[in-house]
C-alpha cells in the first residue's frame, strides 16, 4: 500500500490506482467534488448537506467523510480549485504588451466572461460574502499566482497613472474587489432585478450588460483623472 495525497488529504491506495474495493480514489473524489459543486451552487453553504452531496455523487455519506472532514472542507477545496483555475487563465495574458486601458479592460472582461460562463462563481461569491469568507483558504500555489498577477497589473496601473490615464489613487486590490463585487452582482442578480422592475431587458441583451459593467469599472478608475 502507498499513501497518495488527494484533495488535500492522504488516502491509502494499492499500486495500480485502485483500493481494496476496486474503487479509484481519484475518480471518486472528483465525483464528490462535482456533486458538491452542484449542491453548493444551488443551495449555498447553509442549505447544503453532506448526505445530499453523497447521494448526488452516488456514494455513501461515510465515503465522503473518508476523503473530506465535512462540507466546510469540501467547500474550501472547491474554492481553491476555482481560484487556481481563474488565476491560471488571467496570467495567460501579456498585460505588459498592451496599452494600460486595454490591459485593464482585458482583465475585467476575462473575469466577467468567467462569471457569465459559470454561474457557480457568482453564487459562491455572494454566499461567501454572507459568511465573511469563512471557507476561503487559498492554496500556496494560488497565493503565488495572485501575487504575480497583482504585480503585473500594478505595473500597468503605474504606467497608466504616469500617462494620466488612471487616477493616482487606483490600486490593484481595490480594482479586484470592485470588479468581483460588481460582476458577481451583475451576473447573479440580473434575473432578480428583472422581476423587480418588471422588464426582461436584463436578460435580453447580455452583451450590453457586459460592456456596461466593464465600462462602469473603467470609468471609476479614470474619473478623477478626467476632471
Amino acid at each position: 500500500m502507498r499513501a497518495v495525497k488527494l484533495a488535500g488529504r492522504f488516502v491509502a491506495e494499492k499500486s495500480g490506482g485502485k483500493n481494496r474495493a476496486g474503487r479509484d480514489p481519484s475518480a471518486t473524489i472528483q465525483r464528490i467534488l462535482a456533486a458538491a459543486r452542484e449542491e453548493f451552487g444551488a443551495n449555498g453553504f447553509d442549505g447544503t448537506k453532506v448526505e445530499h452531496i453523497a447521494k448526488r455523487a452516488g456514494v455513501s455519506k461515510q465515503l465522503v467523510y473518508l476523503y473530506f472532514n465535512g462540507k466546510d472542507e469540501l467547500y474550501s477545496e472547491l474554492l481553491k480549485l476555482t481560484s487556481r483555475a481563474t488565476y491560471e487563465a488571467l496570467l495567460k495574458v501579456e498585460y505588459e504588451a498592451l496599452e494600460p486601458e486595454t490591459a485593464i479592460r482585458t482583465y475585467i472582461e476575462m473575469i466577467y466572461d468567467r462569471y457569465q460562463a459559470d454561474p457557480f462563481l457568482a453564487i459562491v461569491t455572494l454566499d461567501q460574502s454572507l459568511h465573511a469568507g469563512a471557507q476561503i483558504r487559498l492554496a500556496p500555489e494560488a497565493k503565488r499566482m495572485r501575487e504575480i498577477l497583482w504585480n503585473k497589473l500594478d505595473a500597468v496601473l503605474a504606467q497608466g497613472k504616469t500617462a494620466g490615464v488612471f487616477d493616482q489613487g487606483a490600486d490593484i486590490q481595490s480594482l479586484e474587489f470592485m470588479t468581483v463585487i460588481i460582476i458577481s452582482g451583475c451576473v447573479a442578480s440580473r434575473g432578480m432585478f428583472a422581476r423587480y422592475v418588471g422588464h426582461k431587458i436584463f436578460d435580453e441583451n447580455p452583451k450590453f450588460w457586459r460592456d456596461y459593467a466593464v465600462t462602469f469599472i473603467l470609468r471609476a478608475l479614470q474619473k478623477q483623472a478626467e476632471q
